[in-house]
């Protein structure tokens, strides 16, 4: 027979009750990063355990610092967190949206509607939505792709610094979108990052071609080629060492 445990000091809610809890929960959490929205969104100073300290208006940053133990805090973050990895930008609009909803759907529960009503009104919604959405479309312009980077870009860095990366940004999605059986794709995983301390940010460059995050083996030898020829080597390039018992 199985143990039956009995969980002491814990309070148990339903219903109504439950519903409205997890809402104000939602409210709560959206109300930590309000502030942040838009491009005159304040900062938020955040010091960790062990003192260290950041200022920053990124939603997804401050939600991932805030300490949480509601489900539904963790369910908004974990949301929040996909929409950051799937598009890089509006964090910090989905908890806000969420939050929106979930009120405006507490006033219906107190009218009567059934929350499953509710659910099937907002699916409504969202298709209605996104056939308007995609009425509303137009083939975008290059100064169009470059306004969309400075956008996501916006409190995450210097205004100088946004117009460099945002340049590079543009010029590299140029470079891997192509035209494959009739769609237009492109490949990320063609770009690749490198970072080198020193110089400013604002000295980034897209480099069309392949660069070596290495040093050359002498101050003569040219930093770039502009044509140059490409070896492939199964194996390593390093000098060997010579054994200690080896004689000349």
């Amino acid at each position: 027979m199985s143990d039956v445990r009995i969980l002491e000091e814990t309070d148990r809610t339903t219903g109504r009750d439950a519903l409205r809890k997890n809402i104000q929960a939602a409210v709560a959490l959206a109300g930590a990063v309000r502030s942040t929205l838009g491009p005159k969104g304040l900062d938020k100073l955040l010091v960790d355990d062990e003192g260290r300290s950041m200022v920053t208006n990124d939603g997804i940053t401050v939600l991932e610092s805030a300490k949480v133990e509601h489900p539904i805090a963790h369910m908004l973050i974990a949301a929040s967190a996909t929409q950051d990895q799937t598009v890089r930008d509006g964090t910090t609009t989905t908890v806000l949206l969420a939050s929106e909803w979930l009120q405006n759907a507490w006033h219906l529960v107190v009218q009567g509607v059934h929350p499953a009503t509710i659910a099937r009104g907002f699916r409504m919604a969202e298709s209605y939505c996104k056939d308007h959405i995609e009425s509303l479309t137009f083939e975008a312009t290059k100064e169009h792709v470059y306004a969309a980077a400075m956008t996501s870009l916006a409190g995450k860095l210097h205004t100088k610094m946004q117009s460099t990366i945002s340049e590079c940004a543009v010029e590299a999605a140029e470079a891997i979108t192509m035209t494959s059986n009739g769609s237009i794709v492109a490949d990320p995983t063609r770009v690749k990052v490198i970072a080198r301390s020193g110089p400013s940010l604002e000295q980034s460059k897209l480099i069309t071609g392949l660069a070596l995050s290495k040093k050359r083996a002498h101050v003569e030898m040219p930093s770039s080629l502009g044509a140059g020829s490409i070896l492939l080597v199964d194996g390593g390039l390093e000098l060997r060492s010579l054994s200690t018992d080896v004689q000349l």
